[in-house]
């Protein structure tokens, strides 16, 4: 995935480099000039392999409620929904537009 999402009316750009793209009003360190004791590094192994699923349902078939049971018995999966966008957005500060 490309290191950036969007949906209606909101796009998060992630900067990843040794210094902001803009002059900051505080003090912030970047992911890549962060303290090794404040990181955890995994070398990913060249012949590692990733598994991704793509759950299909139909509407009001109770796809989110498989969803939860499978990831409940699966944590190392992670979710990547509108459900789970508007969850991070909610805990982030980013209210839902009335109406």
């Amino acid at each position: 995935l490309y290191p950036a999402l969007s949906f209606r009316n909101i796009c998060v750009f992630y900067n990843f480099g040794p210094v902001p793209l803009v002059p900051l009003p505080f003090t912030c360190r970047m992911v890549k000039d962060a303290s090794q004791k404040d990181v955890t590094i995994k070398v990913e192994k060249p012949d590692e392999q990733h598994e991704i699923l793509f759950p299909v349902s139909l509407p009001d078939e109770g796809g989110f409620d498989w969803l939860d049971q499978f990831l409940e018995s699966h944590p190392s999966f992670t979710e990547l929904s509108d459900r789970a966008l508007l969850r991070w957005c909610e805990k982030s500060g980013i209210n839902r537009p009335k109406g």
